[in-house]
């Protein structure tokens, strides 16, 4: 966010989660927040759902059962930072050198 945000009051999305239309101040990094009025209406995120490779793939991992749960258990997966102890929840899949 380098550039000084403004949403003008005609382009707010009332749809949208209020992260989703809150103008950060400048300099402030945006961070995804996975479409979250989209998942509480039991959507994919946006990006999930255009991806054309099908790249990206969503969904609850407390669900042992899942799509997802069964993925990240069955492939070798790796998340970045884990030394910070954060647990993150995004995954990266065939990711061969170390990431920093």
């Amino acid at each position: 966010n380098f550039a000084k945000p403004s949403v003008p009051k005609e382009r707010l999305n009332l749809d949208m989660s209020y992260l989703g239309n809150r103008p950060r101040s400048r300099g402030v990094m945006e961070k995804c927040h996975f479409c979250v009025q989209r998942t509480r209406a039991g959507r994919y995120p946006a990006c999930v759902e255009v991806c054309p490779v099908g790249a990206r793939v969503f969904g609850d991992q407390k669900d042992k059962q899942s799509p997802i749960s069964l993925f990240i258990r069955n492939n070798r997966v790796q998340v970045l930072r884990p030394e910070t102890g954060n647990a993150p929840n995004v995954f990266y899949v065939g990711i061969d050198k170390e990431v920093n």
